[in-house]
């Protein structure tokens, strides 16, 4: 892009009638409105689903939005739509991933929540805690600058000797995952796989086994675990600690977020 062209753009008024609306949507919430998480060693921000919510309620009535979820085997599509001052209506939407859990109601739920929260982001809220900035227009109304961030606090880095532990899930146990390769002594057949893959669902309360089931369907793996060879194990339990691990930094938002619903 020239430096013509990005003159232009900043200089650009947003094509919308509804400045002040959106801008309300986008704005900072209040620090007991937002939760931490850490992950990487770093202290993340979030908001919960009924947080977002209750921003829609707020701005534009509870009578002036609505939601709908088209549900799919690995997500959940939500389609956020929402009255504007003119009564026209606006639609947006985004997918959801689902947490893994193994209690399927909690797990359904994780999905929806997540699906909700990134529609409802695509209309501005809580976009700022992305660190990916906000329009222009909604920087103006907030008097932040045009670096693309808001005035809140940066995400700190936690201190090495005093990292915030991973949650607890609902059976007490800190849901700490495998590494790929930590294990010193991973499964070599069908059946110790089956068998490792039980111990972990039991342990951190996730639904392992219906993941790799559908993951080795895919694979074009043998309808049964258990008659899995020794590469196809290989392979599935370097995907199973993978999955395990980006569970790892979303289960206790995700669990939070089940419950709540």
């Amino acid at each position: 892009m020239t430096t013509r062209h990005r003159q232009i753009l900043r200089g650009a008024l947003a094509m919308t009638q509804h400045r002040e609306l959106f801008a309300a949507l986008a704005a900072p919430f209040e620090s007991h409105e937002t939760k931490v998480r850490s992950q990487t060693g770093r202290q993340l921000q979030y908001i919960t689903a009924r947080t977002a919510m209750n921003r829609l309620d707020n701005v534009l009535g509870p009578e002036n939005w609505w939601d709908e979820y088209i549900p799919s085997e690995n997500s959940v599509l939500c389609r956020l739509t929402i009255r504007l001052p003119d009564g026209s209506t606006l639609t947006k939407c985004d997918a959801g991933g689902y947490a893994g859990m193994a209690d399927s109601g909690d797990d359904d739920k994780s999905g929806y929540s997540d699906a909700f929260k990134r529609a409802a982001v695509k209309f501005g809220v809580a976009r700022y805690l992305y660190r990916d900035g906000v329009p222009t227009f909604v920087q103006d109304r907030m008097g932040t600058t045009d670096t693309g961030t808001t005035p809140g606090p940066a995400p700190a880095q936690a201190p090495a000797a005093a990292a915030t532990p991973p949650a607890e899930s609902s059976n007490g146990h800190s849901p700490r995952f495998p590494a790929s390769g930590g294990n010193s002594n991973p499964p070599r057949s069908g059946k110790a796989l089956f068998a490792w893959t039980k111990e972990q669902e039991q342990r951190h309360q996730v639904g392992l086994l219906k993941y790799l089931n559908g993951w080795g369907k895919l694979q074009e793996f043998a309808p049964r675990m258990v008659e899995w060879d020794a590469d196809q194990v290989s392979l599935a339990y370097a995907e199973a600690c993978r999955k395990l691990q980006s569970i790892q930094t979303t289960h206790s938002e995700a669990y939070e977020e089940a419950l709540a619903n």
